[in-house]
C-alpha cells in the first residue's frame, strides 16, 4: 500500500513537472521566433525541464497552502475579538540564533511557542531544553522538515512521531502543537495530529523573515501595518530556502525587540499559545492569508 501510494505521489510530481516544462518550451519557442533567432529545440527543452523542476521545487519550498472547506482541527488565529496575539518561531533549535532570541524574550517578558525540528533538537539539546527552562511553549514541526503531502504514509508517521518522541525525551515537555512545514498538509498528517493529541496551528502573520535580503526595518513596518488582535506571528530561527538550515537569522534577532515594542504599543498583549487559542475556536473556513 506505502509502495502504491509513494508511486502515485511520484507520477503527480512528474505530471507536474511535464506541464511546467512545456508552459516553458512553449513561451521560450514564442520569444525566439518574435526575435528571429533559430529555435535550437534540444537546448530549448533541456531548459524548460530544468525550469520546470526548479519551478516544482520553488513551490514546496515558498508556496503556503491553506486547505479548502470545512477545516475544525486548524488554527490559524485565536479570539479577534481580543487584545492578545503570539509570536512563534520555526525550525530551530539553532546554536546562532535561538539563545539571542532567548535573551530578548527574557529581558522583555515576553512569551513565545518555538516549534523544533526532530534533528536539530538532537543536536542542540541544551538550546531545547533552556527553551522550555525559560516557561516558553514547544511543539512539533517535524524530524527532518520534509513537505509532508509528497511523502508515502509510513515516511510522514515517522517525521512526526520521531520529533514528538525526540522532543519529549530531550526537553521532558510533550509538544501538544503542531506546525507542518511550510503549512502544507493532507488529510494524512490531520488524522495523525488527532491521534497524538497534537493540535496543528499555522498563522495569520508571516515576518518573511525567510526572504533573501530581509532587513529588520521590513519586519517592523510589517508587522507594524498588519498585527491586531488574535494573531499567530511566524518567525524562523533557523532553516533555510533550501537546507533545513543555515539560513541568516540576523534580521529576526534585530528586529525582534522592537516588535515586541510595537505590538505592546498597541495595545496588544503577548501570551502563550495556548491562552491564545483555547478562548478562540479552530476556523470553520479558512482564512485566506496573503500569499508568501
Amino acid at each position: 500500500m506505502a509502495n502504491a501510494e509513494f508511486a502515485l505521489r511520484v507520477i503527480m510530481l512528474l505530471g507536474v513537472v511535464m506541464l511546467l516544462s512545456y508552459m516553458y518550451w512553449r513561451l521560450g519557442t514564442r520569444l525566439l521566433s518574435l526575435f528571429r533567432r533559430p529555435r535550437h529545440k534540444a537546448l530549448l527543452a533541456v531548459g524548460s525541464i530544468a525550469l520546470g523542476i526548479i519551478s516544482l521545487f520553488l513551490l514546496f519550498s515558498i508556496y503556503v497552502y491553506h486547505g479548502f472547506g470545512y477545516q475544525p482541527d486548524i488554527y490559524r488565529v485565536g479570539e479577534r475579538q481580543s487584545n492578545k496575539v503570539a509570536i512563534t518561531f520555526d525550525d530551530g533549535p539553532s546554536r546562532e540564533f535561538t539563545p539571542a532570541i532567548l535573551d530578548i524574550l527574557k529581558e522583555y517578558d515576553a512569551p513565545a511557542t518555538f516549534f523544533m525540528v526532530g534533528k536539530h533538537v538532537e543536536r542542540f539539546p541544551d538550546i531545547a531544553q533552556r527553551v522550555v527552562e525559560e516557561g516558553h511553549t514547544i511543539g512539533n514541526h517535524t524530524q527532518n522538515h520534509r513537505n509532508l503531502p509528497t511523502l508515502s504514509t509510513i515516511d510522514l508517521q515517522k517525521e512526526v512521531m520521531e520529533a514528538t518522541a525526540i522532543i519529549t525525551e530531550v526537553t521532558g515537555v510533550y509538544p501538544t502543537f503542531v506546525r507542518p512545514p511550510r503549512g502544507m498538509y493532507d488529510d494524512r498528517f490531520r488524522r495523525l495530529a488527532k491521534l497524538l493529541g497534537q493540535e496543528i496551528v499555522l498563522w495569520s502573520i508571516s515576518t518573511r523573515d525567510w526572504r533573501y535580503g530581509t532587513t529588520p526595518t521590513y519586519i517592523e513596518r510589517f508587522v507594524e501595518s498588519r498585527v491586531k488582535g488574535g494573531d499567530i506571528i511566524l518567525f524562523h530561527d533557523s532553516g533555510a530556502l533550501i537546507a533545513s538550515e543555515g539560513g541568516d537569522r540576523k534580521a529576526t534577532v534585530l528586529s525582534l525587540a522592537n516588535v515586541i515594542s510595537i505590538i505592546r504599543a498597541k495595545g496588544l498583549e503577548i501570551v502563550p499559545l495556548d491562552e491564545l487559542l483555547h478562548g478562540a475556536a479552530p476556523e470553520a473556513f479558512p482564512q485566506i492569508d496573503r500569499p508568501e
